[in-house]
């Protein structure tokens, strides 16, 4: 992520959460109830942003288990802390996934409304599945509206986010670079995208 990117998200953290109208309670437990989680997993969610995910995630794994949030934009993160940071099994940490190791191994990992803004989604996939998923674990893409909803809201804060295909088409897509996909939701309101792989050095 470039500093243009990160002062754009700096930017929209204070009204961020005003402004996200479909991530609604019910949406955020409809599609975290289609994915594979368990209490005491580790969760790695790309992207955090304000922690739409973090309190459900939290919940999802328990006591035992171990969310990890990750974002490169202060603001969001900032926003994140307040309202999460006292939860005992999430930690928030400010690192650019793109560019720098991310620390540990997970069951999950969460790209929730971060895909289009992936500047080399294969490479970022790839060494996600050699460096932090561990063996059986899965990424999923995820939004809680579709392509259309989310092209649309891109086009219009004239971000630099690549146009995202709908969810048959992206999954074709990242197969074709040797992962398994499946497509678990395409309607108005869930977006969800399945990945996993045979090869963990894939």
């Amino acid at each position: 992520m470039n500093q243009s990117e990160i002062d754009f998200f700096d930017r929209l953290a204070p009204q961020w959460d005003a402004n996200e109208v479909k991530s609604t309670p019910e949406r955020v437990r409809s599609i975290l109830s289609k994915l594979p989680l368990a209490p005491g997993q580790e969760i790695l969610d790309l992207g955090t942003g304000t922690g739409v995910l973090l309190p459900y995630l939290s919940e999802a794994v328990g006591d035992a288990g171990r969310v990890v949030g990750i974002d490169l934009s202060e603001g969001m993160l900032s926003r994140a802390r307040k309202k999460y940071g006292h939860l005992p099994n999430v930690e928030l940490l400010k690192l650019d996934f793109e560019e720098e190791q991310i620390p540990g191994m997970y069951d999950v990992v969460m790209l929730f409304c971060v895909y289009p803004h992936l500047h080399s989604p294969y490479d970022t996939l790839k060494w996600l599945f050699k460096m932090n998923i561990k063996p059986g674990g899965c990424a999923v893409v995820a939004f809680s509206s579709d392509e259309k909803f989310i092209n649309a809201i891109h086009h219009e804060r004239d971000s630099d986010s690549d146009h995202l295909a709908p969810a048959p088409v992206l999954a074709r897509e990242i197969s074709s670079w040797g992962f398994r996909t499946e497509v678990l939701a395409a309607t108005p309101d869930e977006y969800i995208v399945l990945i996993k792989t045979d090869d963990q050095q894939a």
